[in-house]
């Protein structure tokens, strides 16, 4: 073994470990949406809520004939989704970066390896791979990377533009996020013609048969569920007022290298930050003469990627709607890479690139850390109602609807306790709900996982009170509103 291949295989295995400690599926659990759309998958059901993606709903309806309702399977596929994501993204880079720079076979190597590395540890999408419903983003850029890499090699066999149209199909078929392939695979003819490579009496038949499959794509959508986008946004993605989308458009771009922050103010302040490390980035980038056409491609299709879901936004105070942001970071931990590579000097390069990842790291952590301890308050409800035989009313005090900026119950609460205790949730009524926050103490501590969550039952006349209870080492480094 060669020496790039044995770091090929120290990297590899090395993040597999990483990102099997910081994600830990072992500790996740079914929150928020699962339970909506899970007893669907139960039943076979495809277009789940009238969205258009019955290649994530055929994965759910296995996921379901193999684990049934044990979430841990459901965690373990995905966090496999993501390593093979990551592979796939070394690989995707090494193409890409091979084609359209001029770095030798090991710099490619190196930046190929930070990228996948960076990517599989980057802290912006955490939905994709901490949440089950939050898989359709990843499983989606599985198909977007391997549409990409064949459409690299499309000039030569004729078999590797077919596969790349194959898969960007199967995407198409399984997440909107996927959208962004037509112009990319625009700007990469585009630019072969531009280098001559090849001319444009050549090239175009590559882009225009890509389109128009995604033309033809969206004729499909129209005809089997009547929209072009699904329920879930389907009035707002073409939603053309100039004002939310421009703020929606910076939020999403903020938030790619940001975290949410509850207090406006600091995420503002963390905004002008971030403006000021782009601006002097841009600078240096000029200074060097680094400023060429393999960047531009890697620009525009980041801005171009955050398009499809620009109607809908994302949250700057929570870590909702995370999710839309796994396929931009495909270009964006290149984009990372690539400029430190092209303006800093190696002992500088190095220690930005350490730098960026631990910060990463951290962030990731924290969201996995939150993930967890929700799954852990999710499983306590509903192993409290496996064994609840009354036929009284019950009333829920203090119900989370959400956990530290995510969402826990905010639905298909109902439908979890049908689908896992067979009861009549008829007689279950949610008396006031509230966002459970950790104080400053939590955010500093590293939180130990499988906390003890259990619910104390009060009888109240003719129902039942409910009320969660936290275990005492919880409590005394945690607080929550009202408790």
């Amino acid at each position: 073994m060669n020496k790039q291949a044995a770091l090929k295989v120290i990297f590899f295995f090395f993040f597999v470990g990483i990102t099997l400690i910081i994600y830990n599926p072992f500790a996740l659990y079914f929150l928020n949406d699962d339970m909506t759309h899970l007893p669907l998958s139960s039943k076979g059901i495809f277009f789940q809520r009238n969205s258009f993606r019955p290649i994530h709903d055929l994965l759910l309806i296995i996921e379901y004939k193999l684990w049934g309702l044990n979430a841990l399977g459901y965690h373990l596929v995905e966090w496999l989704i993501h390593v093979l994501c990551s592979v796939l993204v070394y690989q995707f880079s090494y193409s890409l970066l091979k084609l359209y720079s001029k770095h030798t076979k090991k710099e490619l190597t190196t930046l190929s390896l930070s990228t996948a590395s960076l990517f599989s540890v980057y802290a912006f999408h955490s939905e994709s791979v901490l949440w089950i419903l939050g898989s359709g983003a990843s499983l989606a850029t599985v198909f977007f990377l391997l549409s990409a890499i064949f459409y690299l090699k499309r000039k030569e066999v004729l078999i590797y533009f077919i596969s790349s149209l194959i898969c960007f199909q199967i995407g198409l078929f399984t997440y909107e996020a996927i959208w962004v392939a037509p112009i990319f695979v625009g700007l990469l003819s585009f630019e072969s013609v531009r280098n001559k490579s090849t001319q444009w009496k050549k090239e175009w038949i590559y882009p225009g048969v890509y389109f128009i499959s995604f033309l033809v794509n969206l004729l499909i959508r129209k005809l089997l569920i009547g929209e072009l986008a699904g329920t879930y946004g389907g009035q707002k993605i073409f939603s053309f007022s100039l004002k939310p989308l421009l703020y929606n458009g910076l939020c999403l771009f903020a938030r790619s290298f940001v975290p949410p922050n509850v207090s406006t103010s600091l995420f503002a302040a963390s905004v002008v930050v971030l403006a000021l490390v782009l601006i002097i980035t841009f600078r240096k980038l000029l200074n060097a003469k680094a400023f060429n056409s393999l960047l531009l491609i890697l620009i525009i299709s980041f801005l171009c990627s955050l398009l499809p879901v620009i109607s809908l936004g994302i949250s700057t105070h929570s870590r909702e709607s995370e999710r839309f942001l796994y396929l931009p970071s495909v270009f964006l931990c290149l984009l990372i890479i690539f400029v430190v590579n092209s303006v800093l000097s190696y002992p500088k390069m190095v220690i930005c690139f350490v730098g960026v990842l631990f910060y990463n790291i951290y962030f990731t952590y924290t969201n996995a850390r939150d993930y967890s301890v929700a799954g852990q308050i999710s499983k306590s409800f509903y192993k409290h109602f496996e064994i609840e035989s009354s036929t009284d009313t019950i009333v829920l005090n203090g119900f989370p609807r959400q956990f530290n900026g995510l969402p826990l119950f905010r639905s298909g609460f109902k439908e979890g306790l049908a689908c896992f205790c067979k009861i009549d949730t008829s007689k279950l009524f949610i008396a006031d709900e509230e966002e459970m926050k950790g104080v400053t103490k939590y955010n500093i501590k590293l939180a130990k996982r499988n906390f003890d969550f259990s619910l104390i039952t009060n009888k109240v006349g003719t129902h039942k009170e409910l009320t969660l209870l936290f275990d005492s080492s919880y409590f005394s480094m945690f607080s929550f509103n009202n408790h």
